[in-house]
């Protein structure tokens, strides 16, 4: 096969994996994607793609070492670096240190995205570095004020500072855009506790 009907093989099997991926068919996009590697094994696209799929079936591990594979083939993979982080922050892997610094990455790449500016803050809280992680969610505030999830994550790294008394105000900016957030309204009942408990101690 000419190295033109090559290329077009790939593209043609590609599109096909693109398909079935698209359509939640993740077994059927994997078997795509490998006859498109046995000819383009280098090819960062398809590693990614690999990738993507192996993700979506929750197989962390496996997803992680095709977004390497890529990423070593384009390290500037914005995609790729984010991904990864998932993969190694989803509690099954819980590999926080090596998501913290995929994040970062992502952040040299893209400073002002604030997904991956949302993803660095979760890291760092896991990690127990609750200030610097307060600091993304600020970042992420002055421009979505109204975003539930960075609120409820704010309100609970001040809980994990022991500051209860801001983490309710948080929890309440939340239930007043949700009323009925179960999460915010399960939150702020533990907060209450917690700053009643340390003023009767």
């Amino acid at each position: 096969m000419g190295k033109t009907n090559q290329k077009d093989n790939v593209e043609s099997i590609h599109k096909k994996a693109l398909g079935f991926q698209k359509n939640g068919e993740q077994d059927k996009a994997l078997v795509q994607l490998d006859m498109a590697l046995d000819i383009e094994p280098d090819n960062p696209e398809l590693l990614y793609d690999k990738a993507v799929s192996l993700q979506m079936l929750l197989r962390f591990d496996d997803a992680i070492e095709y977004y390497d594979k890529s990423l070593k083939k384009n390290k500037k993979n914005f995609g790729a670096l984010v991904n990864k982080g998932l993969c190694l922050s989803n509690p099954e892997t819980n590999r926080h240190q090596e998501a913290l610094e995929c994040f970062e990455m992502a952040l040299e790449i893209t400073p002002e995205d604030l997904g991956a500016l949302s993803l660095r803050g979760y890291s760092l809280d896991s990690l127990g570095r609750y200030k610097e992680a307060i600091e993304c969610f600020d970042k992420i505030l002055l421009v979505q004020p109204k975003e539930v999830n960075i609120l409820i994550n704010k309100g609970l790294a001040l809980s994990h500072l022991g500051k209860y008394d801001e983490a309710t105000a948080y929890f309440d900016s939340v239930l007043d855009i949700e009323p009925d957030n179960f999460f915010a309204i399960q939150l702020k009942q533990e907060a209450q506790k917690s700053m009643k408990r340390d003023f009767l101690q």
